[in-house]
C-alpha cells in the first residue's frame, strides 16, 4: 500500500507506519499543496493533522484512496461526507489530545485571571506599576462550560478543586442528575464569570458566540477557547477587550490561521497561542499510535473506529 503521509509524525508512529506499507512524507516539502495533488492520485491511505485541508477537490483526485486518517480530533479539514460517498473511510483519535488540551485551557484561564501575559510583557520593559496587574480570584466563582463532553468536564473536574462552581450548556445531553448546573446558552452567558468553549465546528456551532452573545458577557468575565476558530465572533470579542466590556479572554484558535488581525491583540488581556492545543510529545505520540492502530482496525474490516 502507498501511505501519503502529510503532516509532521513523531518517529515512532513513523516506523509504524512503515510497517504498514510504502510511504512517501510531503509534510515538509516546500511544494507541499502540489505534491499532494501529485502524490494523492495513487495513494490508499492518506494521514493528516490539522494543518492539511482535504476538499472534495483534492479527495477526488485520489483514485485508489481508501482510509483518511486523522491524527488528532478535529475533522472539520476534512471533506467527510464527500469521501462517505466515495465509500473511503475516515477515522480520527478524539481522546489522545485530552489531557494536553484541556491543561493549556486551564493554563489560559489562569492567565487571563491574573494577566500574566500583560504583566510579563510589563516587567521586560524595565516597569514595575504593580496596580496595573489587579486580578482575580477563580475560587467561588461560576465557570460555565460550552459542550459538556469529554474535555469540558475534565476541565470542570480541575477547576473545582481551586474552588470554582461549574454550570454547562449541552443541547446533546438530555438527563443530567449530577451536580453541575445544567442552563441554557444565554443563561450561561448571563450568569458565568469565566466560560470556556468546547465544541467541534458544525454549521450549528460556526458563530454559536457571535456578537449578540458576547454582549450578555459580564463586564469581568474571562472567556477561553481552545476548540476551534469561527465559534467565537473574534473580532467583537477584541473590541469589548479594548473597551474593557469583559475582563479578559484566551484563544488557541482562530477563524483564519494565522490569524491577520494580531495588530488588534496588542495592549489587552488576551493571552494568545497558536493553535498548541495538541502540541506536547505526549499527545502527538498518543494520536499517531492510535491514527496506526485505527488504520489496522479498517484494514482487518472493523469500521467501527470509521466516522
Amino acid at each position: 500500500m502507498k501511505i501519503l503521509i502529510c503532516d509532521t509524525m513523531n518517529s515512532k508512529v513513523l516506523k509504524e507506519l512503515h510497517s504498514l506499507g510504502e510511504c512517501i512524507d510531503i509534510s515538509s516539502s516546500e511544494s507541499k499543496d502540489q505534491d499532494l495533488v501529485t502524490e494523492i492520485n495513487d495513494a490508499e491511505i492518506v494521514v493528516v493533522r490539522s494543518s492539511t485541508k482535504l476538499t472534495k477537490e483534492i479527495i477526488e483526485k485520489g483514485d485508489c484512496l481508501k482510509i483518511i486518517a486523522r491524527c488528532g480530533v478535529g475533522v472539520d479539514n476534512i471533506d467527510i461526507e464527500y469521501a462517505k460517498s466515495q465509500n473511503i473511510k475516515v477515522t480520527n483519535s478524539p481522546s489522545a489530545n485530552l489531557n494536553s488540551v484541556v491543561e493549556l485551557t486551564v493554563a489560559l484561564i489562569i492567565s487571563a485571571a491574573r494577566k500574566i501575559s500583560l504583566s510579563d510583557s510589563h516587567l521586560k520593559d524595565g516597569k514595575w506599576d504593580r496596580k496595573e496587574f489587579i486580578g482575580m480570584e477563580l475560587s467561588g466563582k461560576q465557570l460555565g462550560i460550552v459542550g459538556f463532553g469529554k474535555a469540558g468536564r475534565l476541565v470542570s473536574k480541575i477547576m473545582k478543586s481551586l474552588g470554582m462552581t461549574i454550570a454547562f450548556y449541552d443541547p446533546y445531553i438530555e438527563d443530567w442528575d449530577g451536580p453541575e448546573k445544567r442552563l441554557e446558552l444565554d443563561e450561561l452567558l448571563i450568569t458565568s464569570d469565566v466560560i470556556s468553549i468546547h465544541v467541534i465546528k458544525t454549521k450549528e456551532t460556526v458563530n454559536l458566540i457571535s456578537q449578540e452573545k458576547l454582549d450578555l458577557l459580564k463586564n469581568s468575565a474571562i472567556l477561553v477557547n481552545t476548540s476551534r476558530g469561527g465559534v467565537v465572533d473574534e473580532d467583537y470579542l477584541v473590541e469589548l477587550l479594548k473597551l474593557k466590556k469583559i475582563f479578559g479572554a484566551g484563544l488557541d484558535v482562530y477563524s483564519e490561521e494565522p490569524p491577520q488581525n494580531v495588530d488588534n491583540f496588542e495592549d489587552i488581556n488576551l493571552i494568545t497561542t497558536p493553535h498548541i492545543g495538541a502540541s506536547t510529545n505526549e499527545a502527538q505520540l498518543k494520536a499517531g499510535i492510535d491514527t496506526v492502530e485505527n488504520i489496522k482496525k479498517i484494514l482487518a474490516g472493523d469500521d467501527s473506529v470509521a466516522l
